[in-house]
Formats: C-alpha cells, structure tokens, sequence
C-alpha cells in the first residue's frame, strides 16, 4: 500500500521561516515523506537564497506570480518530475513548526484507519495567544450561510442569539480538546494532510480566493461529498500567527481585510447563491467593522 507523504510549503518572501518549517519536517525522518517548496514569485534575493540553503532532496516549484493561498500551493500537488504519487498531502504554512515526533505518521494513520475522512488536522498552537492550545480556535463548523455571516461579526457575536452560533462555529462544545479523534466539518488552513486521490479529483483548492476561506470551501465540498474532516488532539504543532502575512497583532489591516472580504464574498455567492443586493449589504457590513476597529487602533 502506497502511503507516502507529500509535504507542500508555499513561500512568499519569507527565506527564514520557510527553512525552519522544512527543517521541522525533515527533522521527522519520515521516509515516507516527501518535500516540496512552492515560490510565490519571491523578489530575486530571497528566491536564490532559498535555493542555495533548502537541501537537495527538497524539490522547489517555482509559480510566475503571487497567486495567493490556493493557486499557490496548487503548484505542488499532481504529477511533478522525478517525485512518486503520493498517498497524501500534508499543507503547512511556512509558520508553522513540527516539534513532536511522529506527527506525519500519526496524522498518515488516523486517515488509514478511517476511510470516510477526507482530511485532518493538529492541534495548532499558535504562540502569541495566551490561551491554551486545547482551548483555542483550531477548526470550524459548517453553519447555515447567514449565521455564519453573523458569527463572523466581532458586533453582532455580542448579541444573546449570535453568541451562540459563534460558539457553535468554533467547536466551544468540545473545547478543552482532550487526546482523542473528533470528527468535524473543516481543516485548520496552517497545517493540515488530505487524501491526494480526493483532492486530485477536486483539481486542487477552489482558485476563487486569493487569501482566506479556502478550509472552508474545502470542508463545503467534502460534506457535500458525504465525508467528513478529523481534529487530531493528540498532536500539536507551533504556529506564528500572522508571520507569513506581516500582520502586526491588533492592527487592522486593510489589504488583508479587502482579500477576507473577497473570498467571503466568492463563497456566499459560489456555494450558497447570495444575491447580489445581500452581498452588497454583507460587503458594506465588514468595511464599516473595518473602519471602527481601525479608529479605535488610531486612538490607543
């Protein structure tokens, strides 16, 4: 039985985190596993310094341009030269560290073991949040599209009623996560393996979005699939939120809101039809939460 490893980290001016993240993964020595680095068209320095530090046996696509979360690491499932066809693919973003042993293979056989799940996740423990790793967001659930739109408002989520949908979406119901398996709707984007027979088939993450969403679309398509995602919280790996992107912790930042509001947009309009009047009103909705948190952060 086939089950190599396919390990995709994407890259995008960020030479020192994603040596890191490549040496945590070699560091398992999983032989089952292979490497691939995929370049976001990184400026001209960091890309030749990439390619003399990665080594050898790690193999380097390197796209035309920044395409952002999706396309970007597109570029590294499929038939590429001189690597086998892997069982599964593990994405991490270039934050992200493996500092216990064994998570490849653990996460590999929790999916061996389970035939209906497309998908699983670590436990991410994301440094800078003082909170718990067992009690912090790590995946969630599939609400109906006008809840989940509620939910998402840091506003409207102080409401009785919308509290509780926002509970329900980040899995409060099982927090504090114990060692065990949880069945659940969607991956955690930063670190996550799938079944590359799945995903193949699906031609790789949905290229509507730049930035944002995209587990979410996933988990869409696989329960419209009739299958499920798995938690694992017997592992744990290290996260530095907001490293691959820049984003300064608490500061509102408008490209980054401008790609959120985006793939919002592309999945209420791809998968639930919103109307375009809805939408516009959603739109209107995220920019003014934009604009007040961005007035609070100029007034500390």
């Amino acid at each position: 039985m086939n089950t190599t490893v396919r390990a995709i980290i994407l890259n995008y001016n960020r030479t020192d985190l994603t040596l890191q993240c490549v040496a945590s993964v070699l560091a398992q020595q999983e032989q089952d596993c292979e490497v691939v680095v995929v370049d976001n068209q990184s400026e001209p320095a960091g890309y030749e310094r990439l390619i003399a530090l990665l080594p050898t046996t790690v193999r380097i696509v390197r796209n035309t341009s920044n395409f952002g979360y999706a396309v970007g690491n597109n570029g590294g499932i499929g038939p590429l030269p001189g690597l086998s066809d892997a069982q599964f693919y593990f994405f991490l973003n270039n934050d992200v560290a493996l500092t216990e042993p064994g998570t490849i293979a653990r996460l590999r056989d929790a999916l061996v073991r389970d035939t209906s799940a497309i998908a699983i996740s670590p436990l991410v423990h994301t440094g800078s949040n003082p909170v718990p790793v067992r009690r912090q967001i790590q995946v969630r659930r599939l609400l109906a599209p006008g809840r989940y739109v509620a939910a998402l408002s840091a506003v409207l989520r102080r409401l009785p009623g919308v509290r509780s949908w926002y509970n329900r979406l980040v899995y409060s119901d099982l927090v504090p996560y114990g060692p065990g398996v949880y069945p659940v709707d969607t991956v955690n984007g930063s670190a996550f393996m799938i079944r590359s027979d799945y995903f193949d088939r699906q031609k790789g993450f949905d290229t509507g979005t730049f930035l944002y969403e995209e587990e979410l679309i996933l988990g869409e398509q696989i329960r419209r699939a009739g299958r499920y995602c798995l938690l694992h919280g017997g592992i744990v790996v290290a996260h530095e939120q907001g490293a691959t992107t820049g984003q300064k912790p608490g500061q509102p930042d408008r490209q980054l809101t401008k790609h959120q509001v985006n793939s919002l947009l592309y999945y209420l309009r791809q998968y639930h039809q919103f109307s375009r009047p809805v939408l516009l009103v959603v739109w209107l909705g995220r920019w003014i939460e934009f604009t007040g948190k961005w007035l609070l952060y100029r007034l500390k």
